[in-house]
């Protein structure tokens, strides 16, 4: 897994993911973290949903979260045995965005007659009397390339999908009073599948290192399906 940022951020989290000759497909995700790095040494959490009238109880957010406490332990936090114990709350919020319409062009080759070679093969037959007869014989062939270019427009649909985490502290909050914010982590990417199920181990996968950290900036993780850390982040 390596970080890359260049000046088609934008081009690449339209895309989301890539392939290239004779490695694995790959994906780019955007990781934006930020931190007042006071609460850095509260390590025990629990994890509440952060969407609407989601519960606890919810499948998916029990599978979300559940995949979330792996990618947190890398950052050597722990999941609170019970809610008396935590020192922090989490709240996961996820989701997939409307679907967005994007246009791309490129140059395309056309194939032609660029051209033609005319060959001469000239032999010889010697002749009973001693005399020699000689032959000729010409032919024309052809020759193909690329004889010019037509733009070409095409059009795909694409998916923003993202991860929010936000941490408050519980240990040193007061009844009565708003929770202080230690922490927000926000990952995203936009790819042309809607199916945040699969993309949420990669996610996570990608961003794990960065979690509860200042990155500074909006920062772009390349991270390939036959991973280490995307094994490790489902389980197997």
């Amino acid at each position: 897994m390596k970080k890359n940022k260049n000046a088609f951020v934008y081009i690449i989290l339209v895309i989301g993911i890539f392939i290239l000759s004779g490695c694995a497909r790959g994906y780019f995700v955007a990781v934006d973290s930020i931190s007042d790095g006071v609460g850095k040494l509260n390590k025990v959490y629990q994890i509440l949903p952060g969407n609407k009238d989601t519960s606890v109880n919810d499948l998916q957010f029990k599978e979300f979260a559940g995949l979330l406490v792996r990618a947190m332990s890398i950052q050597g936090y722990t999941l609170a045995t019970t809610s008396q114990h935590a020192e922090i709350e989490i709240y996961l919020s996820y989701g997939v965005g409307e679907a967005e319409k994007h246009t791309y062009s490129y140059n395309e080759p056309v194939w032609g007659q660029t051209g033609m070679e005319i060959y001469t093969q000239t032999s010889q037959r010697n002749n009973p009397d001693t005399s020699v007869t000689q032959f000729s014989s010409t032919s024309v062939e052809p020759q193909y390339g690329v004889t010019g270019y037509t733009n070409q427009t095409k059009e795909y649909t694409a998916y923003p999908k993202y991860i929010i985490i936000n941490a408050f502290d519980i240990k040193n909050g007061k009844q009565g009073t708003k929770l202080a914010e230690l922490w927000k982590t926000s990952i995203s990417a936009m790819g042309k599948s809607n199916d945040l199920r699969k993309m949420f181990p990669i996610f996570l996968a990608a961003a794990a290192k960065y979690i509860g950290i200042n990155t500074g900036e909006s920062i772009i993780v390349t991270i390939y399906e036959d991973s280490k850390e995307i094994q490790v982040m489902k389980g197997n």
